[in-house]
């Protein structure tokens, strides 16, 4: 009996320390289920643990990212380190043929072409970039510079540029050879770089650029050869949305003659390119005054040209032969215009250029060309040329 009752009243004190618990955790959670109410809260307590660790998982995994990011920028503003070196081959041949004295002759000028272009730019820290390029040539057999400049920017807007650099000019003369399509370059440049003229020979530089944003910027130059009997003054304004890009430029060429006195001539371009999906097109004015014939001939002698170019690209879609672009471009030269009569060459070229490899990393450009000069009305066929070559862009 005792027994009984012995076991009686620990049921009983049980039972009543299991309601209280109940009510304890009925107290503190309302929505506790009065069944099982301590597994219940277990597992609220479990599931809250749960979301909590997900959510600070998360968290750090976004700090992290985020974290990684700035390392990744700071190490590239203050501890910038690049060494970049690109380049061109190219490997052809060229035929010339050249009409002497105007239908009195003719001359057939056969040059394989060899040139190698490459450069290097080295960014030790943040502001400072140098650079330097060598070229060479078949014709020559000996590697010359292209460039060689350091470069500074005080600040994200500005650059300041020292060295042995070519003028910034019109959009022939700024773009590269791999873009260019052309063995050689306009006549209307190619006069500007000819002996005596000199206007877009490389000298010493000292350059600034200024930019205005995204789309807008300035250029100045003060150039100087060795013997210091030229010197030029070099200035731009470009804008550039990547699909219009304007260029205004300008060189004053300055030369003292022993004994003579300082001879001044100049000359202008203004410069329009249009880049599409499927073309680019490119128009080129070109003004300015005849430094020849300012010193030898002591008179003053207009500069009057202009240039229509045309690319299409065409996207083959095939592994191998990635892209066709065809090509055309007119020109229209007078180094001595005068109203009263007609004197200048004309230039006709047509080529088509295959694109092999990664964005036409290798190209086979083929192309033909026609000078003829025009006077009085009467045109004379003065030069024809057909090239071929092949080119890889690394």
């Amino acid at each position: 009996m005792l027994r009984g009752n012995k076991g009686l009243k620990i049921l009983l004190a049980l039972l009543f320390l299991g309601i209280g618990v109940q009510a304890v955790y009925a107290k503190k959670d309302k929505n506790a289920v009065p069944k099982d109410s301590t597994i219940a809260a277990v597992l609220v307590a479990e599931d809250t643990t749960v979301v909590k660790v997900k959510a600070e998982k998360k968290s750090e995994a976004k700090n992290k990212t985020k974290t990684e990011a700035k390392t990744k920028a700071e190490t590239k503003d203050k501890d910038e380190t690049e060494v970049k070196i690109e380049g061109i081959l190219e490997v052809g041949f060229d035929n010339n043929y050249k009409y002497v004295e105007y239908k009195a002759g003719k001359r057939v000028e056969y040059k394989r072409i060899g040139r190698a272009e490459v450069g290097a730019s080295f960014r030790p820290v943040k502001k400072v970039r140098a650079e330097v390029g060598f070229e060479y040539n078949s014709k020559d057999s000996v590697p010359t510079i292209d460039k060689l400049y350091a470069q500074y920017n005080p600040f994200s807007f500005s650059t300041i540029r020292f060295g042995y650099m070519k003028k910034s000019f019109g959009l022939e003369e700024r773009t590269g050879l791999e873009e260019r399509y052309f063995h050689k370059r306009s006549i209307i440049n190619d006069f500007l770089d000819s002996s005596g003229i000199g206007f877009l020979n490389h000298d010493l530089t000292l350059q600034y650029r200024h930019e205005f944003g995204k789309k807008f910027e300035l250029r100045g130059g003060f150039s100087w050869t060795a013997d210091s009997t030229r010197y030029l003054q070099n200035y731009s304004a470009e804008y550039d949305d990547k699909k219009n890009n304007i260029v205004l430029a300008a060189i004053i060429k300055h030369v003292i003659p022993p004994d003579e006195a300082m001879i001044t001539t100049y000359v202008s371009s203004l410069s329009y390119r249009r880049i599409g999906n499927l073309s680019a097109s490119e128009l080129e004015l070109t003004y300015g005054t005849n430094p020849w014939l300012k010193r030898f001939e002591d008179r003053n002698a207009t500069i009057l040209g202009a240039r229509l170019k045309e690319n299409i690209f065409l996207n083959t879609g095939l592994n191998t032969l990635q892209q066709v672009i065809p090509i055309a471009e007119a020109a229209i030269f007078s180094r001595d215009f005068k109203a009263d009569t007609t004197e200048y060459d004309a230039q006709f070229r047509a080529g088509l250029t295959l694109g092999f490899a990664k964005k036409s990393a290798i190209q086979w450009r083929n192309n033909y060309g026609v000078v003829s000069k025009i006077r009085d009305g009467e045109r004379e066929l003065w030069r024809r040329r057909f090239d071929t070559e092949v080119l890889v862009i690394f």
